[in-house]
């Protein structure tokens, strides 16, 4: 057929196709050029990670297989070796289980001894004690010569008895004044004169320790573990003993030395043996117990090269 001086060609749908044949023409070098070409892509190798994805996705989005059987309720169970972390015992009905209650302290293994609470008896005690203690100034200068007298003791107590009991009369050295060293505990009775004599007994103890007739003044002051105090003087034996307990000892004696007021050399140190009375008469110590030990003066001046 011929239209306006060109020829056109019908094809077969009965439709003009020589257009369509001329856009086709112009356009494959173009879609070829885009395939090929690196900017763009098209035919350009995918990433490991995309590809591993979409396997991913299509496996789940595939059906799952259903097992021939469900298995056996024994065949969850943990392997022998391995403790099941939720598992518990099973319910017995109609028995209630105890109640699980925190460890009573000294049931298990403890580094402490148990003892029961006397924190309140010693508080106590030690308040009454301060209330029977001098003023430190009527204390200093209120005897010419101290005494020491560490008490050992060998004996046991009678069965029954409380603290052991330890009488001192200074009636006959009102000039001299005593310490009680003791690692047990004592309750102790003074005599002196005047009566209300001040200062005129002091204490170092590691266990606790008490008055027989209290009253005020009579102590020149104390110092006792179970009280407080951070550290005593050790009960000396002046053969025996090792140049730690020396050095405490003699630490506190020149404590003593200076709550008296006097110097080292007018201080006395006695080891004594199961007393249940000591009296001083002047110089002498007469006692019940037996002595084991004296050092006074120069040489225990020298033996705390003090």
């Amino acid at each position: 057929m011929r239209a306006t001086g060109r020829w056109r060609v019908r094809n077969g749908s009965g439709r003009w196709g020589l257009g369509l044949a001329a856009l086709a023409a112009v356009a494959i070098p173009f879609a070829v050029i885009a395939a090929l070409d690196p900017r763009i892509g098209l035919l350009r190798p995918r990433p490991a990670g995309e590809a591993g994805r979409e396997s991913a996705q299509g496996a789940d989005r595939a059906p799952a297989e259903m097992p021939a059987r469900l298995p056996d309720r024994a065949a969850e169970a943990p392997a022998p070796g391995r403790p099941c972390p939720v598992c518990a015992a099973p319910a017995v009905i109609g028995v209630v289980p105890p109640l699980v209650s925190a460890p009573i302290r000294g049931t298990l293994p403890d580094s402490e001894i148990q003892i029961p609470d006397v924190s309140a008896e010693r508080a106590a005690r030690r308040e009454r004690l301060i209330g029977w203690t001098a003023h430190p100034d009527r204390v200093s200068g209120s005897a010419a010569h101290l005494d020491l007298v560490g008490l050992v003791y060998t004996a046991p107590r009678e069965a029954g008895a409380g603290y052991r009991a330890l009488a001192i009369d200074l009636a006959g050295a009102p000039d001299r004044a005593v310490v009680v060293v003791t690692e047990q505990p004592v309750t102790l009775a003074l005599t002196s004169i005047p009566p209300d004599r001040a200062g005129a007994l002091g204490v170092e103890s590691s266990a606790a320790f008490d008055l027989a007739q209290g009253r005020p003044g009579l102590l020149a002051g104390f110092r006792a573990l179970p009280y407080g105090a951070a550290e005593v003087a050790p009960v000396l034996d002046p053969v025996r003993s090792g140049p730690e307990t020396l050095r405490d000892f003699c630490a506190a004696l020149r404590l003593w030395a200076v709550q008296y007021g006097l110097p080292p050399g007018r201080t006395r140190y006695t080891l004594i043996e199961n007393p249940t009375r000591i009296a001083l008469a002047g110089e002498a110590v007469q006692t019940d117990g037996t002595a084991r030990g004296r050092v006074s003066g120069r040489r225990l001046a020298r033996l705390c090269r003090v």
